[in-house]
């Protein structure tokens, strides 16, 4: 029984604080990213008739299942263009603490102030949205640079699971509270839904605050530096280039994580737009609904990470990205609110673990010293594969009328991702070996 509660929380203070991130920050993953702010755009700030977008001569109709997807995207494409070179910049100032406080409290302010959107507030609501997953993305890159600093490899796998499983109760206790405010106004002197969505913003931002201190309390100040950093800010993008080339398995990885997690993340930005869009569903069921996911997906986090120390963690991973590709078939014929959350309930499932699992693998395979820089890397895979995702989404949505088709495509994404993973075979122990016993 020790045995089994040992499992269950960090060890050390630095681990405490890392897992109190993923607490913290998934506030803003679950209650804004993928349930109350979509829908509220959906339903509130855009016009129900759309808008007309242009880009020089071009100019067309839009809604707000598709704009959506396109500020997801748009949001992103700053970060993962200098991920890298801000990743070696910390890693050579040993700065990686300070700018990851720096990206999550600007990340939290700009949260906030999205209880100041307003109906018709197209852009105004969509710039401050960028700002805020601006930097909750730049963060999640120091934030995973850590992980192998603050625990050894054998444990990389419990570490990140556990980080993930801290991650969805976090996000899943805020977002109970929520749900609990909007069947009842009054206990907070509010009278409608839109105010008790305003209201719960403000309180993102305040979570995702206040549970970051731990990590300007604990986590390790001084990271090591690479001998050879030098004195500049950071080495030219040939150089960066020619340390990703170093480690072509590394560089596989990302690419697989690439075509993946184009798929898992458009299914998080988009389910509650579709969900409120073409199933009708009320906020108060989608919140319900991924409530229940963020439930799952603690044992579910914990279970896979169990699994891949028993039989390999890119086993593991590439059962759960077969489990993705069944979601997908299920996903192009669901009609109702019940299919709606049986879908909920799967992907609560194999979310948390195929996303830590992946974090653990490729932390493997980086020198510990430039973990932000590679995990830089590692992030263009994960940023560019959210910008490209949404946007395709929204793009088939505009071009067929419907976006049934668009969730089929997804498909493709897992295939190629897995494809890519099952070929890493034999050079690289940690891949497929279960820790010793």
């Amino acid at each position: 029984m020790k045995a089994t509660l040992r499992r269950l929380v960090p060890t050390t203070k630095a681990q405490w604080a890392w897992c109190f991130y993923d607490w913290a920050d998934s506030a803003f993953a679950t209650s804004i990213l993928a349930v109350l702010f979509p829908v509220y755009f959906a339903k509130v700030v855009m016009p129900p008739e759309g808008i007309s977008l242009g880009v020089g001569p071009l100019r067309w109709h839009t809604h707000a299942a598709s704009l959506w997807g396109y500020t997801v995207s748009a949001s992103l494409l700053g970060v993962a263009l200098i991920a890298p070179l801000l990743g070696r910049w910390a890693d050579s100032r040993g700065t990686r603490k300070p700018v990851l406080l720096a990206a999550a409290f600007a990340g939290a302010a700009a949260t906030s102030l999205l209880a100041c959107a307003q109906a018709g507030a197209v852009f105004r609501a969509l710039a401050i949205f960028i700002v805020a997953y601006a930097g909750f993305s730049a963060s999640e890159i120091f934030y995973n640079a850590f992980l192998p600093h603050i625990t050894p490899e054998s444990e990389q796998d419990w570490l990140s699971g556990l980080g993930y499983a801290f991650g969805y109760v976090g996000g899943g206790l805020l977002l109970a509270v929520h749900l609990v405010l909007l069947y009842h106004p009054r206990w907070v002197g509010l009278e409608t839904t839109d105010q008790v969505v305003r209201f719960a913003f403000f309180t993102v931002g305040l979570w995702w605050a206040f549970f970051t201190i731990p990590c300007a309390l604990w986590l390790p100040p001084n990271p090591p530096k690479p001998a050879n950093a030098g004195n500049g800010p950071a080495r030219s993008a040939l150089a960066l280039w020619k340390d990703l080339r170093s480690r072509p398995r590394a560089a596989a990885v990302i690419v697989a994580y690439f075509f993946y997690n184009n798929g898992i993340q458009t299914v998080i930005t988009m389910a509650s737009v579709y969900g409120a869009t073409e199933l009708g569903l009320s906020t108060a069921s989608l919140t319900g609904a991924f409530l229940m996911t963020q439930w799952i997906a603690f044992p579910g986090a914990t279970l896979l990470a169990r699994a891949a120390e028993r039989y390999g963690t890119r086993r593991v991973l590439l059962a759960s990205l077969a489990v993705w590709c069944a979601v997908v078939l299920f996903a192009y014929g669901m009609r109702s609110a019940v299919h709606f959350w049986i879908l909920a309930a799967v992907v609560g499932f194999i979310l948390g673990g195929s996303q830590a699992l992946s974090r653990s693998l490729f932390s493997r395979m980086i020198p510990r010293e430039k973990s932000a820089e590679f995990f830089g890397f590692f992030a263009i895979g994960g940023k560019f594969s959210a910008i490209l995702g949404p946007a395709v989404f929204g793009l088939l949505r505009d071009l067929f009328g419907t976006p049934r088709p668009a969730i089929l495509a997804l498909l493709v994404f897992f295939l190629v991702g897995a494809a890519i993973l099952a070929a890493l075979k034999g050079d690289a122990p940690s891949l497929d070996a279960a820790p010793a016993s």
